[in-house]
């Protein structure tokens, strides 16, 4: 897809861009074939939305949940006694500041909730459902105050699960059972490989979200699950900056043959819920490989004179290929001279191109920055301007323009 560029104004593209008493786990239940439906004291979750910290800033990868998503839940509200394991029905009114170190899993632990576009429900596929969690009732605790409990829940997306998939989510503590405040570590779907060479595809990433909510009580209703991001995005656009010639349109054409970019990328990143305001923390364990935007035994990408192109875009793709990375926010420069490695260390941009009858060149951008700090949930275009017979990159960052209904475009790095 190519768009005319006028000479010297940048383009921006938007991208349009989870609980049981005595707690069970999802296997443990009985599934149905049918939704059920929901009886009044059964716990429901609301449309699940995601947040935009600063809509001035930046454009979300996802800026909304989906038809068929799934996301797990973590849910409490019934601390342990202090020296034993044993409920402590009293304590279901505190809040979650006061209970967490005493909490555990006790409404729900990884609970599988399918959302189909209309409607949360218990299961990890739509089509087989689980029985719902529900409130805790006065029958059940031997209080009257039931209705005054203070219940937290935490979501993260994707649902799966890194100790059977060697990649995504793990949840410590690691059964329902044990007490302890939680913390969610994220592993990328990549193997930890030192091998440059090693060919990654930006598909196998999803984009990974948790959402919190604390302490609800059954009165307020549906849970309303508001997600936000952890990972940061990267795209490619190629830019030809050169003017049409009248009597030879193809002259001034640029063919991208392949384009990758590859490095040293961060894979496992941490979620603790111990501050009041959870934050993630992203570990020094890298893996290495190279991810091809445009492959050499591919389709090449021809972008006509005066226009644009982004790198990947296609029907099943209208904002073209996006790179997901975990930002690691609090990064050091080995140097006084050296870039932040806010998103891996050594990350090289490789490409090959020819103008239209001329031979082909092949250049490296190497150890790139996007000299700023990276945000979570912000997609940012690099730009590879074409301008005469020369390719040039600066890592700058761009004006930002503003969709009409306050939500935010891509960030450009020229």
């Amino acid at each position: 897809m190519t768009m005319n560029l006028p000479i010297c104004k940048c383009l921006a593209y938007t991208l349009p861009l989870l609980f049981l008493h005595a707690a069970c786990s999802p296997e443990d239940i009985t599934t149905k074939d049918e939704w059920p439906g929901y009886d009044s004291n059964d716990i429901t979750f609301a449309t699940p939305t995601i947040i935009m910290d600063n809509v001035t800033t930046r454009a979300t990868l996802m800026n909304s949940i989906t038809h068929n998503t799934v996301f797990g839940v973590l849910g409490y509200c019934v601390p342990y006694q202090l020296e034993s394991e044993q409920p402590n029905y009293r304590g279901g009114t505190s809040d979650w500041l006061v209970k967490k170190s005493l909490s555990h899993a006790d409404v729900m632990y990884k609970e599988p909730i399918f959302y189909d576009g209309a409607k949360c429900v218990y299961s990890e596929n739509g089509t087989a459902f689980n029985e719902p969690k529900h409130w805790y009732t006065s029958d059940e605790t031997k209080v009257t105050n039931t209705d005054l409990f203070q219940y937290t829940f935490i979501a993260y997306h994707p649902y799966n699960h890194s100790e059977t998939s060697g990649h995504g989510f793990s949840i410590t503590p690691a059964d329902q059972k044990t007490r302890g405040i939680p913390k969610l570590t994220y592993t990328m779907p990549y193997p930890a490989s030192t091998d440059i060479t090693t060919k990654l595809d930006t598909e196998d990433a999803q984009d990974v979200m948790i959402a919190t909510v604390s302490d609800h009580a059954p009165t307020q209703g549906a849970v309303q699950l508001n997600f936000r991001h952890l990972l940061t995005g990267l795209r490619l656009q190629i830019n030809n900056y050169n003017p049409t010639v009248a009597d030879d349109p193809n002259a001034n054409a640029v063919t991208v043959h392949s384009l990758s970019i590859d490095g040293n990328f961060y894979r496992i990143g941490n979620v603790d819920f111990t501050p009041a305001d959870p934050t993630l923390t992203v570990t020094d364990d890298k893996y290495t490989g190279t991810f091809p935007f445009i492959k050499r035994e591919g389709q090449p990408l021809t972008v006509s004179p005066n226009s644009a192109a982004v790198v990947g875009v296609s029907d099943s793709k209208p904002q073209g290929t996006t790179l997901l990375l975990l930002p690691k926010l609090n990064a050091k420069a080995e140097g006084s001279t050296s870039a932040v490695p806010y998103l891996g260390t050594d990350k090289n941009i490789h490409i090959t191109y020819s103008y239209h009858g001329q031979a082909e060149r092949t250049k490296t951008i190497r150890n790139f920055s996007l000299g700023r700090i990276p945000e979570q949930g912000t997609c940012y275009t690099i730009n590879l301007n074409f301008i005469g017979d020369q390719l040039l990159l600066m890592f700058t960052a761009d004006d930002i323009e503003y969709w009409e209904n306050g939500s935010d475009n891509d960030i450009i790095i020229n």
